[in-house]
């Protein structure tokens, strides 16, 4: 490298002013032209590094969105999995509530039906006292009307016995006279 910066040093060293202004500013030109395409190369590069890391991030953005979505849906199943046994819960209770007051109701009906029954039974009876009550106050009262009516016509014979006596003796009395 030493000799090559000595062989720039002597080759303008042999050049007339001119052309080492020239060569200079072929040089610069060169150089500003290196510089342009590096910067290129350089933008062109970020360019690119951007577009992959742009092309990353919406990849990885993507992976989060769905790793964070599986991560509510895993969530919501659970909330959804507790809030499922809690109605269980609270459906078995009330089923068990109502079974009790269906027993309950059953019991009821059953005590309900005997004390039926046994008015039912009770009331019969007082209808069948009330029946042989007034079949005896019936016989009882016929018994008196049958005295009575064979009194008054015991009574009536006897009248009617007396009267056509009577009548048989007032006239004779009659024919006597």
């Amino acid at each position: 490298m030493g000799k090559k910066g000595k062989g720039k040093g002597n080759k303008l060293a042999k050049m007339s002013e001119e052309e080492r202004a020239r060569y200079l500013q072929m040089r610069a030109d060169q150089e500003e032209e290196t510089r342009r395409r590096k910067m290129q190369l350089i933008a062109l590069y970020m360019k690119n590094k951007l577009k992959r890391e742009d092309a990353f991030c919406r990849l990885n953005m993507a992976k989060i969105n769905q790793e964070w979505r599986s991560i509510l849906r895993q969530v919501k199943i659970q909330d959804l999995r507790r809030e499922i046994i809690d109605v269980e819960l609270f459906f078995k209770e009330a089923l068990k509530r109502k079974d009790q007051v269906i027993q309950r109701l059953i019991g009821d009906i059953n005590s309900t039906e005997d004390m039926y029954a046994n008015l039912q039974q009770s009331h019969m009876e007082n209808i069948d006292k009330i029946i042989d009550l007034h079949r005896s106050r019936i016989e009882f009262f016929r018994h008196i009307y049958e005295d009575d009516k064979q009194a008054v016509l015991q009574e009536w014979k006897q009248d009617s016995g007396f009267f056509r006596s009577m009548q048989t003796e007032k006239q004779l009395q009659l024919e006597v006279a």
